[in-house]
């Protein structure tokens, strides 16, 4: 067989370009510059930073990674304020003001030292990037800067923009006035903005002027911790038809969003930890939906394909009064999900409850996941009768995932412990259970369902918590078994219990335990 040097009838280098020949009749002509261009599209942002410090000639080739994301970590930028508390605390607001400053000029001259040489006007109308990312807590005096990559952004004709100027630690003191301008989004409005599909805006002041005719191609939109009316919001919403995904966080100030017209392309969407209390769109091809407690009213007409749902609760590490408990029910009685197969929610005990006391029903429910708070040890075992409520309330539901959170205070406990009561479940045919513990009312649900569920194929009990319900709003699920590391915090004494409970003879063909 010959070897490569025999494919190799010619190769010419000559200025710019590389000629290989590896057959007759068979040619290759590549120039210098997409050689490079494929060496750093290979590799990180952060090791093409590296290297282009590093040599002055790889810099002036003016080649474009094609995935520029700016963050701390692309430059090595530590943000700990490692504040000495031997000091008057506003003798630290100082010292850390005087950090960030310096924090924030060594960014912006990073950033700009990796665009110089594709700022000139031949270079920009020749480059196209797939990704521009900003990630980083620029404040209002930044201004000329952040307008100068905007149009980088632009003229580079990337596909995601994303510019998110929130600080990852607390800005107190007289020296944090945020960036919190008005975002030039007028700038993607039109032809200008046609190439965009992707937009991430972070702490940004978003008014629309009269001109504003929409971002033409835009698919997603992510708007965290954002100023914007509920008009303008209404106004960006219908101006791009093309959007498939919105995810609305820490937004204000709204109060309620009524959309008229349809969102006929609109897939997913996300409102999380805003103002808004009053949600009424038209989406007939919706299929996930996550809220929260703070969207008391919900109208979502002809959503006849929403099929995942996700319920978080703001609330659910704090005491409840009457108030919080009808607001939950009366959210879940005006948002019928009978088309929902997968239901995702993140409760307290408490939650559990009155959850289960509201009318709805989800006659089409499969899946179920729990993530369960669990701050303080219930007197009694209330919350599982309400659980197998919520079980009558889903009669075809099949796999049943359930996770207490690991930020729990239950001090162990010696009961005997009987199955609590219930009707019989002809469907549910697989059980996970995670963070198994003696908490009041677990190992009684748990004896439950292996009772009553007549076509059960398997319990899978992990004394191991996973899910993080007290820090967090993420909600944990088997699938990101091995990816979360667990709380082994009491974890031989949890599957003693479970052992002791769960481990007989009787069940040995359907229980696991972990």
């Amino acid at each position: 067989m010959p070897g490569i040097t025999d494919s190799f009838k010619k190769h010419n280098l000559s200025k710019g370009s590389v000629t290989f020949e590896f057959m007759p009749q068979l040619e290759f002509l590549y120039s210098l510059q997409d050689v490079l261009r494929d060496i750093l599209s290979r590799l990180s942002i952060k090791d093409v930073v590296r290297m282009s410090t590093l040599s002055r000639e790889w810099r002036q080739q003016q080649i474009c990674h094609p995935d520029l994301v700016f963050t701390k970590d692309t430059f090595g930028i530590s943000t700990d304020p490692d504040p000495d508390f031997t000091k008057t605390i506003n003798a630290i607001i100082r010292d850390t003001d005087t950090k960030r400053a310096s924090w924030t000029a060594e960014f912006i001259v990073n950033v700009d030292s990796v665009l110089r040489p594709l700022w000139s006007t031949s270079t920009t109308t020749t480059t196209t990037l797939d990704k521009f990312a900003i990630e980083f807590g620029l404040l209002r005096k930044h201004k000329y800067h952040i307008d100068r990559w905007v149009n980088f952004s632009i003229a580079s004709r990337a596909k995601y923009i994303a510019f998110d100027f929130t600080f990852d630690i607390d800005c107190v003191g007289p020296g944090c006035d945020q960036y919190k301008d008005v975002f030039p989004l007028c700038k993607l409005s039109g032809p200008s903005g046609s190439c965009v599909t992707s937009l991430v805006l972070g702490y940004v002041w978003l008014k629309l002027p009269p001109s504003f005719c929409g971002i033409t191609n835009l698919t997603k939109l992510t708007l965290k911790t954002v100023s914007i009316n509920g008009g303008d919001l209404q106004r960006l919403l219908l101006s791009c038809a093309l959007l498939e995904h919105i995810n609305i966080e820490w937004c204000s100030p709204l109060s309620s969003l009524r959309i008229g017209q349809e969102l006929c392309r609109l897939q997913y969407l996300r409102v999380r930890r805003s103002e808004l209390e009053m949600l009424e769109l038209h989406a007939p091809n919706l299929t996930k939906f996550e809220f929260d407690k703070d969207l008391a009213q919900i109208v979502l007409s002809d959503c006849l394909r929403l099929s995942e749902a996700t319920f978080l609760s703001n609330m659910r590490t704090q005491e409840f009064n009457d108030y919080d408990f009808d607001d939950l029910a009366f959210t879940f009685t005006e948002l019928a999900l009978p088309y929902v197969q997968k239901l995702f929610l993140l409760l307290n005990l408490d939650q559990v409850l009155r959850f289960s006391e509201n009318q709805t029903s989800f006659i089409n429910l499969r899946h179920l996941n729990m993530n369960l708070e669990i701050g303080w040890d219930p007197y009694d075992d209330s919350w599982a009768i309400g659980f197998i409520h919520l079980l009558q309330l889903s009669p075809l539901l099949e796999e049943l995932e359930l996770h207490v959170g690991r930020d729990r205070f239950c001090p162990p406990t010696m009961r005997m412990v009987t199955a609590v009561q219930g009707p019989l479940h002809h469907h549910l045919k697989s059980v996970h259970m995670s963070g198994f513990c003696d908490v009041l009312g677990l190992a009684e649900l748990a004896l439950y369902i292996l009772g009553n569920a007549t076509v059960l194929e398997r319990m899978v009990v992990d004394p191991v918590a996973y899910a993080e319900t007290l820090h967090t709003d993420d909600i944990y699920s088997v699938s990101k078994a091995g990816i979360i590391e667990g709380d082994h915090y009491h974890v031989d004494q949890n599957r003693m219990f479970a052992e002791q409970i769960l481990g007989s003879e009787e069940f040995r063909h359907i229980v696991t335990i972990l």
